[in-house]
C-alpha cells in the first residue's frame, strides 16, 4: 500500500537531474526529492523542467533519474539514483505570453540515495539495517524509562535473533523516530528493524537486493505464515568506512498498516515462535520447488486487499500448487508413460470413428479427440488424497475438499468461481465459512509438508471445534451452498452470521467467558 506523502511541506533535496527517458538524456531538470518520514510510505519527486523538456519527458510514462550534489570542495557529496522513475501526468501553468512552468510529479522506484563519507574509519565490512513492516512475533520486548528532564531511554529486555541462510545472524530491534510539529509537539513512533553485518559495500544495492534481500524476504515469508500476518522488507540504511546509504524499496506492494493485529491471531502460540522457525525454516531452505512453496505461503497468510472469493481461489490456487510439486516429485502426473498413452489414445480415436451406436460426427469427434489428453492425467482428488497420506494431513473435522452424493466441497466452490458464476448475496455468509476452512486447509497442508505437528497449533481440531464458529456452523453452510451448486433454489439459513469477509475468524467463547487455547 502506498501512503501519499504531503507535498506541502518542504522537500529533502532539490537537485539539477539528469532525466532520462528512453535513449534520451535530458540534463539539468530542478527536481524536489521529497522522503517518507515511515518506513511504510514511498517517496516521490517534482521535476520542473522547461516546456520542451517536458514534452519529451512525457513522451513516455517512466523513465529514470540520477543526480549528483557536490560540496563546497568541489568534491561529491551525495549520489541520487532511481533506474525506474513512473510519471503520473504534467501540468503546466502559464503567466504570460511565452512564460509558463511545468510540474511533472514522479514516483521514483528503487531509490537509493549515497552520502559519501570522507573519514579514517578502519572498520571492515557494512552494517545494515533492514526496515521491517509490523509482525507482533518479530517485536522484541522494549523498556521505555523518562527522566524528570524528558530524555527517554530505551532498553530492549532480551536479544531476539534469528539465523538466516548462509549462517548469517539477523539481531530485531524496535528503532525510533520523532519530529516537531508546527505547534512545537514532539511526535515519536517506533518501527521494526533487523540488523546484520554484510561482506558488500554499503553503495553496491543490486548486490544486496539480489542477494541478502532475498534471504530476508524468504526468512520474513515464513514468520508471517506463523503469525498470520503479512510481513515484508521494504528498505535499508547502511553504512561502512566510504558510504551512508538509503535503499528505498520500489515495484512492490507494501503490507498494509494494520494496528488490529495481536499475538492471538497466530497460527501458534508466541512461547512455540522460536522453536517453530528453527525447526520449519529450515524445512523451507531444504524443499527444492521454492517456488512453489512461496505460492502456497503466500496464499495462506491473509490479506486485505483481497475480495472474498478471491481470497478463496488463491488458497485453492495454493493448494492446487503444493498438489502439483507432489505429482511430479512423485512420478504421478499421468496415469500411463507416454509410449503406453499414444498407443491407446491412437485405439481410443478409432473406436470413437468407428462408433454406430451412438455414431458420432467429424466435428462431434475432433470435440472429443482435444479432451483425450485429459486421460491420461491422475486426477487432482486421486494425487490429493495420496498428497495426505504421504504427510499424515488430517482434515475430517474440516469442510471436504472433495465431497460425494450431492454435497458440495472447496474444489466444487473453487470451480464455481473460476468459471465466473457469481455467489448471490444470501451465500455470502456460507462462502465466508467455506473460505475459513479452506484457509485451514491450506494452512494444515503446509505444515505437513515443512514437518510441523499441527497438534501444537490453533489450527489443531480441538482448538478449533471448541473456539471457531466456522466450525460449528459447517453443516449449515454446506447444505446451504449444496444447494446453490447443485443448481437447486438455496435455502435461507438465518443462524449463519453476516461477516466481514477479510476479518479474522470469529472466536467462540467457553463457558469462562475465555477462548479455550488447549491444542491437545
Amino acid at each position: 500500500m502506498t501512503l501519499p506523502i504531503d507535498l506541502n511541506r518542504e522537500e529533502n533535496h532539490l537537485v539539477n537531474a539528469t532525466v532520462i527517458v528512453g535513449d534520451n538524456e535530458i540534463r539539468g531538470v530542478p527536481c524536489k526529492i521529497y522522503l517518507p518520514e515511515r518506513i511504510h510510505e514511498k517517496p516521490s519527486i517534482v521535476l520542473k523542467p522547461v516546456k520542451d523538456d517536458a514534452n519529451r519527458i512525457m513522451a513516455s510514462w517512466k523513465g529514470a533519474l540520477k543526480a549528483t550534489i557536490y560540496g563546497f570542495d568541489r568534491e561529491i557529496q551525495t549520489t541520487i539514483e532511481a533506474p525506474q522513475v513512473y510519471f503520473s501526468g504534467a501540468s503546466t501553468k502559464y503567466w504570460g505570453d511565452g512564460v509558463s512552468g511545468t510540474t511533472v510529479p514522479g514516483e521514483p522506484q528503487d531509490l537509493h540515495i549515497i552520502h559519501h563519507l570522507k573519514n579514517d574509519d578502519s572498520r571492515n565490512g557494512t552494517h545494515i539495517v533492514f526496515w521491517i513492516s509490523p509482525n507482533k512475533f518479530l517485536t522484541p520486548f522494549v523498556v521505555l524509562s523518562s527522566s524528570y528532564a524528558g530524555e527517554i531511554k530505551c532498553e530492549h529486555a532480551t536479544e531476539l535473533s534469528f539465523t538466516i541462510k548462509g549462517g548469517r545472524k539477523l539481531v530485531f530491534e524496535k528503532h525510533f523516530r520523532q519530529k516537531t510539529e508546527k505547534n512545537h509537539d514532539i511526535v515519536r513512533w517506533s518501527f521494526l528493524v533487523a540488523c546484520t553485518e554484510i561482506e558488500s559495500p554499503a553503495n553496491d544495492a543490486t548486490t544486496i537486493k539480489n542477494g541478502i534481500m532475498q534471504d530476508i524476504d524468504d526468512f520474513l515469508l515464513v514468520a508471517s505464515f506463523a503469525a498470520n500476518q503479512r510481513t515484508a522488507c521494504l528498505g535499508w540504511t547502511a553504512v561502512d568506512r566510504n558510504a551512508h546509504t538509503t535503499f528505498y524499496r520500489g515495484n512492490y506492494t507494501f503490507p498494509q498498516p494494520d494496528d488490529s493485529n495481536s499475538l492471538e491471531d497466530g497460527i501458534i502460540d508466541i512461547k512455540e515462535f522460536q522453536e517453530f522457525m528453527e525447526t520449519f525454516y529450515p524445512s523451507f531452505l531444504y524443499f527444492e520447488n521454492k517456488l512453489a512453496l512461496r505460492n502456497s505461503l503466500n496464499a495462506a497468510v491473509p490479506s486485505k486487499s483481497r475480495t472474498l472469493e478471491t481470497s478463496f481461489l488463491n488458497m485453492f490456487a495454493g493448494l492446487e500448487t503444493l498438489i502439483l510439486d507432489f505429482k511430479r516429485r512423485k512420478g504421478l502426473e499421468f496415469v500411463l508413460p507416454e509410449p503406453s498413452w499414444t498407443d491407446l489414445k491412437k485405439y481410443l480415436k478409432t473406436c470413437i470413428k468407428k462408433s454406430t451406436e451412438p455414431k458420432v460426427e467429424k466435428a462431434q469427434r475432433a470435440s472429443i479427440y482435444t479432451k483425450l489428453g485429459e486421460l491420461n492425467r491422475v486426477s487432482l482428488r486421486e494425487a490429493f488424497d495420496e498428497f495426505c497420506k504421504a504427510y499424515s494431513i488430517g482434515l475430517t473435522d474440516l469442510w471436504p475438499v472433495f465431497a460425494d452424493n450431492q454435497e458440495t466441497g472447496l474444489c466444487d466452490i473453487s470451480n464455481k468461481l473460476i468459471h465466473g458464476d457469481p455467489f448471490p448475496h444470501d451465500l455470502i455468509a456460507a462462502l465466508s465459512i467455506a473460505r475459513e476452512h479452506m484457509e485451514y486447509v491450506l494452512q494444515r497442508a503446509i505444515l505437513g509438508v515443512l514437518g510441523w505437528n499441527v497438534k501444537k497449533t490453533k489450527i489443531n481440531p480441538a482448538y478449533l471445534r471448541v473456539n471457531l464458529c466456522a466450525i460449528k456452523e459447517l453443516p449449515a453452510a454446506k447444505e446451504t451452498l449444496s444447494a446453490y451448486v447443485n443448481s437447486e433454489e438455496p435455502s435461507e439459513v438465518t443462524a449463519l452470521r453476516e461477516p466481514d469477509a477479510m476479518s479474522m475468524p470469529k472466536l467462540c467463547e467457553d463457558d469462562t467467558g475465555q477462548p479455550d487455547i488447549d491444542g491437545s
